[in-house]
């Protein structure tokens, strides 16, 4: 199991606060990531040669159907520091 907060620490343009917007296109990211065989074949190539098997396979079953997300509501007015997004995994592994 894995928690993340998501945090910004810099509203833009020097302004005071920020308007919290992309959740949709955050969310969509997540419902479709997967990883390819041919991620796989590259990160063999580039993690060290004694990385187990079954973290391989892990990683090429990968389900974010397990992934849940709490967030504000688009076009919230946020302040510095304020908790934006909290992604919380929970695994069978």
């Amino acid at each position: 199991m894995a928690t993340f907060d998501l945090y910004f620490r810099k509203n833009p343009f020097g302004g005071e606060y920020t308007i919290f917007a992309g959740l949709d296109e955050c969310l969509k990211f997540i419902r479709d990531y997967k990883l390819h065989v041919t991620d796989i074949e590259y990160l063999r190539s580039v993690l060290p040669t004694y990385t187990e098997k079954e973290y391989f396979d892990y990683l090429l079953d990968l389900d974010m159907n397990d992934v849940k997300i709490f967030a504000v509501p688009e076009g919230e007015y946020l302040f510095l520091n304020f908790l934006t997004s909290t992604i919380h995994e929970i695994s069978s592994v």
